[in-house]
């Protein structure tokens, strides 16, 4: 075979080079070449396998029509996930891979979604609709790697490049300009200056965008690994669907705990906390409100009742991009709570483990070690040096099953009960017990605690 002609001319058919696929995608590729289709894996996953990585979701692309991928795979559980858009899915070995007819679209009324959709029986045709060059590569083993539009030549580059002319793949689809910046930050990729051009250009087509499918991507980017980069260099794209953020651009601190600009130095928060959802937004919001907070005092900028003020942003924020009500009051816990001291005391760290438990505290522990970092200075390190500290407190409290929930607690309301407590009086006097095992851990013995609840049962009847 020749090779596959691309958009600039000449071979791009790479029949040496070879990826590794799960089985059941290669089952699902040889089922529909033996019917006399044509079918390749597509997109990310090829992508990802060139780069040493292991991707988990897999699409397959073929010549076979919606009604011939049912027909060919009418042992398997089917779902109709956009038969309308020619795309099937197929549940093989407890995995769901998407089986996409070969297609060419047109019309993008809603510079999101194509008004008009044609089956077409060239994979080349279908990668030219594609968005960026380093997700139009296709893969079987018969053929090897089929790469039109200079995908590995972008991947060796590390390059984000649209396939085609930039401004018209983002007139077509809007979510592409997000896209953009959340694979940047995904694979640490720089987009293309030409692509960046444009998308700054068109970044007010995401008003357009569904709040979900913003937030969706928002995630996506704020969980990559070169989160720093793409948030300082494509800042007026976030800022686009975070208008809020606008005001920390190359705002002066004034401040000796601060090394940055107020931006900056979310970026780098953002940047320093584990890659969990909730905890990297917490980071990109939780200093979202320090311009409005700001005040010069004695040559020294202050923030009093940032966090607060930060807190009620994010909220406005979070509601607006529909994000879950859980997922909303993780981070705005994190946020408010973020600049507040942990107390030193053993019974204190007690009380608040007993209040918040133990996955809150040590998310707030990330929280004050992420902010610490990107303030870049000494006062902050000795901040991280006294966390570090609490923390092992914390940890040798728990370590030690010492007290300090009702749960914990070696005695039940029944107990209480059976000694004359009754209503109310039982959950205060759980209280009371819990309160003198904190203090005292020792005390947190079923006979111990029964034999103190009597005494206070005697004393409360004597006081009636």
């Amino acid at each position: 075979m020749s090779g596959v002609e691309g958009a600039s001319g000449g071979s791009f058919f790479s029949p040496d080079m070879r990826i590794t696929m799960p089985g059941y995608v290669r089952e699902i590729i040889d089922r529909l070449t033996s019917r006399g289709f044509s079918a390749y894996a597509v997109g990310g996953a090829v992508r990802d396998c060139v780069l040493g990585l292991y991707p988990d979701d897999w699409d397959v692309a073929s010549s076979a029509l919606p009604e011939e991928i049912e027909s060919a795979f009418s042992d398997y559980r089917v779902i109709e996930t956009g038969i309308k858009h020619g795309t099937v899915s197929v549940v093989a070995g407890g995995n769901v891979v998407e089986i996409t007819t070969f297609r060419k679209e047109s019309g993008y009324s809603d510079n999101r979604h194509p008004d008009a959709v044609e089956f077409v029986g060239d994979v080349a045709e279908d990668l030219r609709r594609r968005d960026f060059t380093v997700n139009s590569l296709a893969y079987n083993e018969k053929c090897g790697l089929i790469d039109l539009y200079g995908g590995l030549s972008d991947i060796e580059n590390k390059i984000i490049r649209t396939v085609g002319n930039a401004e018209e793949r983002f007139s077509e689809d809007s979510l592409r300009i997000l896209r953009a910046v959340r694979f940047s930050s995904k694979l640490g990729f720089r987009i293309e200056e030409k692509t960046l051009a444009a998308a700054e250009k068109l970044k007010g087509g995401l008003k357009n965008v569904s709040a979900e499918r913003i937030f969706s991507e928002l995630l996506k980017t704020l969980c990559g690994k070169d989160v720093l980069n793409a948030l300082m260099n494509y800042r007026e794209i976030i800022a686009e669907i975070v208008p809020e953020i606008r005001p920390c651009f190359d705002f002066d601190q004034h401040s000796k705990w601060h090394l940055y600009d107020v931006y900056e130095h979310i970026a780098r928060a953002t940047s320093s906390i584990t890659p969990e959802p909730a905890l990297r937004t917490a980071m990109f919001l939780h200093d979202i409100a320090k311009p409005a907070a700001f005040f010069m005092k004695d040559g020294e900028g202050h923030f009093y009742g940032h966090a607060d003020m930060s807190t009620a942003v994010a909220e406005k924020i979070l509601k607006r991009l529909k994000a879950p009500v859980a997922f909303r009051e993780k981070v705005l816990f994190l946020i408010k709570n973020h600049d507040a001291p942990f107390p030193e005391s053993n019974f204190k760290l007690k009380r608040l483990l007993g209040e918040i438990g133990e996955e809150a505290f040590f998310d707030l522990v990330k929280v004050k070690y992420a902010d610490n970092k990107a303030q870049g200075t000494d006062v902050a390190i000795a901040e991280s040096e006294k966390t570090a500290k609490i923390t092992e407190k914390v940890q040798k409290i728990i370590e030690s099953g010492e007290c300090y929930s009702l749960k914990m607690l070696n005695v039940s309301g029944d107990e209480l009960a059976s000694i004359g407590f009754k209503g109310k009086e039982i959950g205060d006097e759980l209280n009371v017990l819990l309160t003198a095992c904190m203090e005292t851990p020792s005390l947190n013995d079923n006979a111990r605690l029964k034999e103190l609840a009597e005494k206070h049962f005697v004393r409360l009847n004597k006081r009636a």
